[in-house]
């Protein structure tokens, strides 16, 4: 079934969800939707699609970086209203890290501690860093885990395995502006023992 069991939360999370919406898909279940003909409901099974969809690409092509040790950040820019929900995924999976997903309008900032998620939505990415900037311990790092990470990327590309035009189709132009993602080519060679300084 394509339909989940939680399909609410998904459509209250689309971009066009109404409270006269939401009222009609309450007493349903995702069976009715799953099967169901009726226009409206097509078209309610239509966005709660659009909004899982979104949210898979968007925890597949977001990449954060690091911004200390105790903060990852990333570009997150949706379409629907997804980001409170894509960014706790992202602490739960980097438990006792705060991690910031925004653009230049709004961040959502999620903390997983002891199995709980802190959260807040705020202004822009950039001033939401730097307030956070001010508040977390500094670390003097000796690599920066952003050139790092570059570096690993670069060396992972193989001329032989790309397939633009299968990338394109399963990640559309739009997606990829959202997640701030662009296609990396290795076109120095450089691998990561290069970056170290190891033969």
């Amino acid at each position: 079934m394509r339909v989940p069991e939680n399909f609410l939360f998904y459509l209250s999370a689309h971009e066009d969800c109404t409270q006269r919406l939401l009222a009609r898909a309450k007493g349903l279940v995702a069976e009715d939707l799953e099967v169901s003909h009726d226009a409206e409901l097509v078209r309610l099974r239509k966005m709660v699609s659009s909004v899982q969809l979104e949210v898979h690409r968007m925890k597949a092509f977001v990449r954060l970086k690091a911004f200390g040790p105790h903060l990852l950040y990333g570009y997150l820019k949706p379409r629907h209203r997804i980001g409170a929900h894509v960014c706790d995924h992202f602490a739960r999976r980097n438990p006792k890290t705060i991690v910031v997903l925004g653009n230049g309008r709004e961040s959502w900032i999620s903390l997983c501690s002891d199995g709980k998620i802190l959260r807040d939505h705020t202004g822009g990415i950039a001033e939401t860093l730097e307030q956070l900037r001010s508040n977390l311990p500094c670390s003097d790092e000796r690599w920066d885990p952003h050139d790092i990470w570059r570096i690993y990327i670069d060396s992972q590309y193989c001329p032989l395995r790309k397939n633009t035009a299968a990338f394109r189709r399963r990640m559309p132009r739009r997606d990829q502006d959202a997640t701030g993602l662009r296609l990396v080519q290795n076109k120095n060679g450089v691998t990561l023992d290069d970056f170290f300084g190891k033969d």
